[in-house]
């Protein structure tokens, strides 16, 4: 297929690139169960746990940017990306029904070393997918406005998979007894629904447009460093996002914890959690689109994420004792912050990408993705290394499914998590999003001047 793109994308193809967050939403949603699944569970300590996702991360660190050469180079009738979208979807089902599907183990250290395991198969997986995923905007469609609109899709999508994972999930392990059965028919399911999403994701795709490989370019890993380093606007963005997503890895981390631990509620509360940000992540994306096409991506990423930094300390308030409403209402303010914050900088990406082919005419998405979703995933094992760390540090008793009362200190230390650090955070990050200075009018003009539009 040509470069030759349609004014609009299709309404199938916008829908069905979309989908796929789904599946990849409700796949990353098993790490909001997942540490409290190894300590409370599986007898694995919370430092130790914390350790074993970080060095899961460093080993994307490495395979991201890996595949997304991989995928530059891929030459077939579907497209550079979308076979890794088949091969994602496979491996992304079948991972997350092993990751709750333990075999019971009585040696911790075996215990580890099989966890440590399906951490590196769960990477793999997600990488396969998502790097795919992510840079297909650049080359589906070269309008600015456009590329806003196609992340509102997924940001919306987030949302929905928000309340499949994060609400349908913790149900489904509530109604069968909780413990190691409920999560394991819970990862069956849901592991199905990431399978649905992901292959309808690489059907709906069928007609979108891409860019062909470049034969002749080849670059070292030193050459990628170097291309991304000369590139600001998407230097600035990565810093961001490192903020960010320990932000957020830390919040949906810690949700499991704080709804159990400190407000004493079952799973069915942590399910309402999600919902709740799951619908107004879903129902604010109109709105965001629309502030974005007015305000711009920068003005509208500082003050949303100041608005969530105020509601993530405003967690440090509640308690058992408090009226459930203010739960309800925290919840829904968090989610509608961050569909504000998601689709601000999920929409950058594809802009600094387009900015470097402007300026240097070679079709780069795949290396660039890869690199941005090493930090993206950099910043997740930041978030779960640092709430292991800081629960243990704090006293959190790893129980092994036994009923055990939690000291003062690991309540403290799940406030820590849950609302006070991400809040420190995600304000620092406004001071890094307001060196980024790449509008539509400087991307339309870069590619005035290198004559490539």
């Amino acid at each position: 297929m040509s470069e030759e793109q349609p004014s609009r994308l299709a309404l199938s193809i916008r829908i069905g690139w979309g989908l796929g967050a789904v599946g990849s939403t409700i796949f990353l949603f098993s790490k909001s169960l997942i540490l409290r699944f190894m300590t409370d569970y599986l007898g694995v300590a919370a430092a130790a746990a914390g350790f074993l996702f970080a060095i899961s991360k460093v080993y994307d660190a490495a395979t991201d940017p890996l595949m997304g050469v991989i995928s530059d180079r891929t030459a077939s009738r579907w497209g550079r990306r979308r076979p890794y979208l088949l091969a994602g979807a496979v491996l992304c089902a079948s991972t997350f029904a092993l990751l709750f599907t333990v075999p019971d183990i009585q040696s911790p250290q075996t215990m580890l070393i099989y966890m440590g395991l399906l951490l590196i198969l769960f990477s793999t997986a997600y990488t396969l997918f998502n790097v795919a995923h992510v840079a297909m905007p650049v080359e589906m469609t070269t309008n600015y406005q456009e590329r806003s609109e196609l992340f509102a899709y997924r940001a919306g999508a987030i949302g929905l998979g928000s309340i499949l994972g994060g609400f349908v999930g913790p149900l489904i392990i509530a109604a069968y007894g909780g413990g190691r059965t409920g999560h394991e028919v819970m990862s069956w399911v849901l592991g199905a629904m990431v399978f649905v999403a992901m292959t309808g994701c690489f059907w709906m795709t069928r007609k979108a447009p891409f860019r062909p490989k470049q034969t002749a370019i080849r670059y070292s890993m030193t050459d990628q460093l170097k291309s991304a380093a000369g590139n600001k606007p998407y230097v600035v963005l990565m810093i961001v996002k490192v903020f960010l997503l320990v932000t957020a890895t830390m919040n949906s981390g810690t949700a499991a914890y704080f709804t159990s631990k400190v407000l004493g509620l079952s799973d069915r509360w942590l399910g309402i959690y999600f919902l709740c940000y799951g619908v107004a992540l879903l129902l604010s994306q109109p709105v965001w689109l629309r502030v974005v096409r007015t305000y711009g991506k920068k003005r509208t990423y500082i003050v949303m994420a100041l608005v969530y930094a105020a509601v993530a300390l405003s967690w440090t308030l509640s308690g058992p004792e408090e009226h459930f409403s203010f739960f309800i209402l925290r919840a829904f303010a968090i989610g509608w912050a961050t569909g504000a914050v998601m689709l601000a900088t999920q929409s950058m990406l594809p802009d600094t990408i387009e900015y470097d082919y402007r300026r240097t005419g070679l079709t780069r998405e795949g290396l660039f993705t890869g690199l941005y979703t090493t930090v993206e995933k950099l910043g997740a094992a930041g978030g779960i290394a640092i709430t292991g760390v800081v629960l243990g540090m704090m006293g959190y008793v790893a129980s092994g499914g036994q009923v055990v009362v939690q000291p003062a200190s690991a309540i403290t230390g799940i406030y820590l998590c849950f609302g006070v650090i991400p809040a420190v955070l995600i304000t620092t990050s406004c001071m890094f999003v307001g060196m980024y200075d790449l509008d539509e009018a400087k991307l339309n003009a870069t590619g005035r001047i290198s004559g490539l539009t």
